[in-house]
């Protein structure tokens, strides 16, 4: 929450000053349908307690799990937009790394469990997403935008204790939405500062979700 809190307070105080330095207005907008590709970095917070961690990977064993659920990830997508508000959007979106480790007693060694020490959980979470992106008038220097869709998603990593290492992967597809601002840098590019909500419940083994904070520059064709 740190880092989500920092990078939100610096956006907000640089970048609107930023947009209104460089861009007064845009000469050349069209309304017709149009391209775009966008890309930028994100700071990830995993919503992953160890209650999680036990819901996930315990054998009834565990104790003093603790887990590290702040990383950085990444966006890279292309648009379609159908009107001055409306877009279609696809892409890939890397939700960073996710670690967690916690001690096992070994009452279940002998029902294939963990053996007594040290259980360590390593992952990273990345997919695909599809969906609609609602926003004020690109002729604008600055607006407003919603986005939402689904995100097709896999968690894939290793688990092991002191005696084995295996590995796992989980895969899912749920909804995802976000809300942010756009700043003008230049006539066909935008600067966007968002946040962005993933939920990540494949309703057997894996019931969680990540928040985002991201910047990505938008180039427009």
């Amino acid at each position: 929450m740190k880092l989500l809190s920092a990078l939100t307070l610096a956006s907000v105080v640089v970048i609107p000053s930023m947009a209104i330095a460089e861009h007064r207005g845009r000469s050349s907008y069209q309304s017709g349908p149009s391209m775009y590709l966008f890309g930028g970095v994100s700071a990830v917070e995993h919503d992953y307690k160890s209650s999680d961690f036990r819901y996930s990977f315990g054998d009834g064993s565990l104790t003093d799990v603790n887990s590290d659920t702040e990383t950085t990830g990444l966006r890279l997508g292309l648009g379609f937009g159908f009107s001055p508000e409306l877009a279609l959007e696809m892409g890939f979106v890397d939700l960073g790394n996710l670690t967690a480790s916690g001690f096992s007693d070994g009452s279940q060694v002998l029902n294939n469990g963990y053996t007594a020490g040290r259980v360590d959980m390593d992952g990273d979470v990345d997919g695909v997403f599809l969906g609609v992106k609602v926003h004020t008038p690109e002729r604008e220097a600055m607006g407003l935008y919603a986005r939402f869709g689904v995100y097709a998603w896999e968690f894939a990593g290793t688990v092991e204790d002191n005696s084995r290492s295996g590995k796992f992967s989980v895969e899912g597809t749920d909804p995802y939405i976000g809300v942010g601002l756009r700043f003008a840098v230049a006539e066909n590019a935008d600067l966007q500062i968002g946040y962005d909500h993933y939920v990540l419940d494949d309703d057997e083994s894996v019931n969680m979700s990540a928040n985002t904070l991201s910047a990505d520059l938008v180039l427009r064709f």
